[in-house]
């Protein structure tokens, strides 16, 4: 077991303006002892069974209901992956309906449950016809009445609870990554719950300074983090997960940053998830993992706790991580009205220790460039909701939040501070004062992610969140923006702020000297603390318009943030196995109060509004039309603590459209197309780091700058889908025109800087195919995704000779057509379960991604990175009623392979290779692994 640093260990210390997270979690604790021993009071009954196939295999997944004049409403529970339910109703007569997508609803009347008697009611389902087959998704982040996906005018993917819990994946980008074609993941940190997603080329990161394009929900709030519309996987409850919905394309009615696609989480509650689920599990690399959950309901009130528990001491050197979170939901359920609260918790601390050189991994598969790399989150998250029904037609829903993160950074890098001249000495500068200078480089050079950013998870000489605290706002549809930005005479630029700069210590303002440290390392911290709140308010109807089906929803939406963030660098040195150790001593540049590279402290404000609208009209039972759009205003206010060159007022807006249509064709097949828009302002990070006179580390050493423009997607896409008999295909051809992107652009004369800029237009063109299906005991699917990601404006990108032999004094040359860094063009994914017998399940499923250009080939002259193909093989065994054993083995044939490359100039010394000079960094995936474990239920 690993231990945090004394650093770190403040951490558990709970702050007492979070006094908020302990009385919320006292009412839910209190709450579920109420709801509990309500569901334990009374004349109860219980009824359970099995459901199955025609030929006798379990089917997860199936709600049944019972119906009774005594109920107010119906009590549900889900079938699991055995095909078993269990509900506990007062006794009395009930009407019990079994229903599940692809199969005939069979209902059971005048089924009498007697006190303190468990009924055994087994049921067998036959396969529906084609067009009796429906899924009902959402069109907005807000649950509302949705929308059979038969009429919606895109592609949809949905993962229901049993796949997520089958699968056994370790974290929730995970198993995207491994089901959906068009998803593909970049291990840019090797740590599993801190990838970078990619879905038709568009980024969903915990990375800062990447592009940003997938907005996140989890039960109708948007999770993008306000400081940089990143996405952090390992504060998602994965144990407590019901439903993922992937909407891809462009798609306003969600808002910001939605312009690959929108993935909504929805979370398990009482009534739909009744009795108690256990699972331990522990294999390769020191890792285990515990969850328990429990859910139970009255008919009217429900209650649903889960916790999980997840420890590895990882397969790279010094790579131990460890994740904490719980969920906790109390619901309730009238005739007129539902609603509920819950708390999300999460504590996590990931090492990320990411790319290395590639001729020293040729050496050692599990070495490391510089460490440690430490990422600290913790997170509360309180949500209420309700929904009104106000009549058959109209419904309101209403919901409300608090989010608050606490989020610190550790990173060791390599630096270079060095003795100053003599001549450059202030006076009472002692000899051997160490000064940054023309060819420092504090930051290890080679650990950037794949879009040329640090690979770090933002840690570059403090290098957290950046101030991308601006969330990813719309401007008007004719791209109008206001720029506020106040230019100060204090900004500093590069010639006169980084060019042999002796170093003080920020506490004591003393000079640091060769004696106090050998300044070769860097340990780089950051803290962020990011409390955001909002509501939104959406009504929907469902009704007929002159004889024709109508479904109609408008919503408004307020989102609100405080960010405070700061950055400190402590000098330190390498040891030989390139760790860092500190010296206790901050460095600051002597003659700039504090306020330079290496120090940063910014206050930040997000305000943004949003109203959307959808209707979808259906003529006829065959034709669906759908419109729908979205007005977004935000405001980014930045303060600078440190002195006045980012302050700075943005505001931006934008109305996006969409429109669609849908045809079926009568035979189970339907035709789609739609046309729609989505955009993203810049970043506050992007926003006060864009000038090439005056590089930023990323993202942090913020500087007062030329506005940005806002980007704006134009997305087309058209498919056909359809059904054989329990099989569903799709396919789906796509092309999103890109106006405006934002790239980080390496700066050539110091390296590890850079600076944000609008680099023209990019685009994304291509397909996918999903195909499934079931044949008696054996189960399959394969999905593939195709994707050209190109520039589609020449550049002139800053380049170094050294690392690219393409760029010259110029820089380096980008030409429309060029692919972009880090996108496999081909993604593959494969798989077939097999039911061996009742209880013994076992599946082969395979992942296979094509080559992608490095970060920092921008112009594709170099080799490519190579692609891959692993097997997973799965295997669940039930040993007894509610408990089965199961297992996996990853990279079953133990490939050697990696999933995200950069161009960097080697400067570190490597006592493995000591000759090494390769300025290909890659980061490599992991060897072949073994889990396994035990799932209880009752």
């Amino acid at each position: 077991m690993h231990g945090r640093t004394e650093s770190h260990a403040r951490r558990f210390m709970v702050p007492p303006d979070r006094a908020w997270l302990a009385a919320s979690a006292c009412i839910v604790l209190w709450l579920a002892g109420g709801v509990t021993d309500a569901a334990a009071q009374g004349a109860q009954a219980t009824l359970a069974g099995v459901v199955t196939d025609a030929q006798g295999g379990a089917i997860p997944g199936v709600t049944v209901t019972a119906e009774s004049p005594a109920l107010a409403s119906p009590t549900t529970a889900v079938t699991d992956a055995a095909g078993q339910y269990s509900l506990t109703v007062p006794a009395g007569a009930y009407a019990i309906t079994f229903g599940a997508n692809g199969f005939d609803p069979e209902r059971r009347a005048g089924v009498m449950l007697t006190a303190g008697v468990t009924r055994n009611l087994d049921v067998t389902l036959q396969v529906a016809a084609l067009a009796e087959q429906v899924d009902v998704v959402g069109v907005t982040p807000l649950a509302g009445v949705g929308l059979e996906r038969d009429r919606v005018a895109g592609s949809v993917s949905v993962v229901e609870t049993d796949e997520v819990l089958a699968r056994g994946a370790a974290s929730f980008a995970d198993m995207l990554h491994e089901r959906l074609g068009s998803v593909t993941l970049e291990g840019t940190t090797t740590n599993l719950f801190q990838p970078t997603l990619r879905f038709r080329g568009f980024t969903a990161s915990p990375l800062l300074g990447l592009p940003q394009g997938i907005a996140v929900y989890q039960n109708g709030v948007r999770i993008n983090e306000p400081f940089g519309d990143t996405v952090q996987f390992d504060l998602m409850p994965q144990f407590a997960i019901d439903q993922v919905e992937l909407s891809a394309g462009a798609n306003p009615t969600f808002g910001l940053n939605a312009l690959g696609g929108a993935l909504s989480l929805r979370l398990k509650n009482g009534f739909d998830n009744p009795g108690f689920r256990g699972e331990f599990s522990g294999g390769s690399f020191g890792r285990t993992t515990t969850t328990a959950e429990y859910g139970a309901n009255n008919g009217r009130w429900a209650f649903y706790g889960g916790a999980t528990r997840f420890e590895e001491t990882g397969w790279r050197v010094a790579s131990p991580s460890d994740v904490t979170q719980l969920f906790a939901d109390i619901g309730y359920r009238g005739e007129r009205a539902n609603g509920g609260i819950n708390v999300t918790y999460a504590d996590t601390s990931l090492t990320g220790n990411a790319a290395a050189p590639v001729e020293l991994l040729d050496v050692d598969r599990n070495a490391v460039f510089t460490y440690p790399d430490v990422t600290d989150n913790r997170l509360g998250f309180v949500q209420a909701r309700t929904n009104l029904t106000f009549s058959p037609v109209w419904s309101v829903q209403v919901t409300g939040y608090y989010r608050d993160l606490d989020r610190r950074t550790l990173n060791g890098d390599e630096a270079e501070f060095e003795a100053c001249d003599d001549d450059l000495l202030p006076p009472g500068a002692p000899a051997g004062t160490l000064c940054f200078g023309e060819d420092d480089d504090d930051d290890d050079d080679n650990g950037h992610d794949d879009d040329g950013h640090d690979d770090d998870d933002d840690h570059d000489h403090g290098d957290d969140d950046g101030d991308d605290d601006g969330h990813d706002d719309d401007d008007d549809h004719d791209d109008d923006h206001d720029h506020d930005d106040d230019d100060h005479d204090d900004d500093h630029d590069v010639d006169d702020e980084f060019f042999a700069i002796p170093l003080i210590d920020q506490a004591t303002s003393r000079f640091i000297t060769a004696l106090d440290v050998a300044g070769d390392g860097a340990i780089n911290r950051t803290f962020t603390r990011t409390r955001g709140y909002g509501t939104s308010f959406q009504a929907t109807a469902r009704t007929t318009v002159g004889g024709t089906d109508n479904v109609f929803v408008a919503g408004l939406s307020a989102d609100l943030a405080d960010t405070d963030f700061s950055t400190s660098s402590e000098t330190g040195s390498l040891t030989p196995d390139r760790g860092v150790t500190g010296s206790g001593l901050f460095a600051s540049l002597h003659g700039l109060g504090g306020d330079d590279i290496f120090n940063t402290g910014l206050e930040s404000t997000n305000n943004l509004v949003g109203l959307y609208v959808s209707n979808t009209l259906s003529p006829t039972d065959r034709v669906h039309l759908t419109v729908s759009g979205r007005y977004n205003r935000a405001q980014i206010d930045i303060v600078d603590l440190l002195g006045s060159s980012l302050d700075g007022s943005h505001t931006f807006d934008r109305f996006n459209p969409a429109a669609g249509v849908v045809i079926d064709t009568g035979d189970g097949t339907s035709l789609f197309a739609r046309y729609s828009e989505s955009s993203r302002a810049p970043t506050a990070a992007e926003l006060s780091c864009a000038d090439p006179a005056e590089p930023c580390r990323v993202p942090n050493a913020f500087v007062a700058d030329p506005p940005l423009d806002q980007i704006v997607a134009r997305s087309f896409e058209a498919g056909v889908r359809g059904r054989w008999g329990s099989g569903e295909w799709s396919l789906t051809s796509y092309r999103t025109l890109i106006d405006d992107d934002i790239l980080f652009i390496a700066s050539p004369e110091l390296i590890g800087t850079g600076y944000f800029q609008n680099a023209g237009n990019t685009a994304r063109l291509g397909f996918d195919i999903e195909l499934s299906g079931r044949v008696e005991r054996t189960s399959w699917y394969a999905s593939v995704g195709v994707v050209d990601a190109t520039f589609e404006s020449p550049l002139l990108l800053p380049g170094d000779e050294e690392v690219n032999d393409a760029a010259d004094d110029d820089g380096l040359p980008v030409e429309p057509g060029d692919r972009l860094p880090g996108i496999p063009r081909y993604s593959l994914k494969a798989g077939i379960r097999q039911a061996v017998t009742d209880d013994w399940d076992v599946a082969l499923e395979t992942v296979t991604a094509s080559s992608r250009y490095f970060a920092g080939d921008e112009g594709n002259d170099q080799v490519t990175l190579d692609g891959y193909g692993i097997v997973t093989f799965l295997s669940a065994y039930r040993i007894g009623a509610g408990v089965e054993l199961f297992g996996r083995v990853d990279n079953l044939f133990g490939a050697l392979y990696s999933t995200a490359g950069i161009l960097a100039e080697l400067e570190v010394h490597l006592r493995e290779v000591p000759n090494a000079s390769d300025p290909r960094f890659v980061a490599p995936g992991p060897p072949r692994s073994a889990f396994g474990g035990i799932r209880v239920r009752f």
